[in-house]
Order: C-alpha cells, then sequence, then structure tokens
C-alpha cells in the first residue's frame, strides 16, 4: 500500500511540472513563431536571447539543438532549434 501512495505521489507530481507542446507562439509585438520557423526568422521576432546548446535526442530527433527561453505574461516557452528550424515550442505557466 505504501508503495502504491509513494507512486502516485510520484506521477502526479511529475505530470505538475511536466512542459506542455505548442505549434505556435505570439509574441508580445504582434508577431507568430510556429513549428517549421527559421532561426533567424523567430530572431528578428523576439529579438536576441541568450541561447542554450545540448544535443536533442527524443526518439524524434537526434542533432545538435539550440534553446531560446521567451516570457509573455506568465507564460514561459522554450522554442527549440533543430538544423536551423523550430522543432518544439514547449511551454508553462509561471
Amino acid at each position: 500500500m505504501k508503495k502504491f501512495i509513494f507512486a502516485s505521489i510520484l506521477l502526479m507530481s511529475t505530470v505538475c511540472f511536466a512542459d506542455s507542446t505548442t505549434t505556435s507562439l505570439r509574441t508580445n509585438s504582434g508577431d507568430i513563431i510556429s513549428l517549421r520557423d527559421t532561426e533567424s526568422s523567430v530572431l528578428d521576432k523576439i529579438g536576441k536571447l541568450r541561447p542554450k546548446y545540448y544535443v536533442l535526442d527524443d526518439g524524434k530527433y537526434y542533432c545538435s539543438a539550440t534553446e531560446y527561453v521567451y516570457q509573455v505574461d506568465r507564460q514561459e516557452y522554450k522554442i527549440i532549434i533543430c538544423r536551423g528550424n523550430v522543432v518544439k515550442i514547449l511551454w508553462r505557466n509561471i
């Protein structure tokens, strides 16, 4: 019984803190960033941000990725770029 309760709590905490995916986002200036946009297009729309670099290996993509974190109101978006194009947009409430 204790194992079941522990597993339930662990599962609920994982779900509560997981990022959700979306196919597009609207910037503060009203521009739209969507999947398959180029990196230069994204930077033109949101300005210069500090990137994070890593190797993306999620089963669908395996590449050298660049991640930009962008905040709109009370939401944080992670724009993941692989091979020069946006491949994922993750968001979460902050």
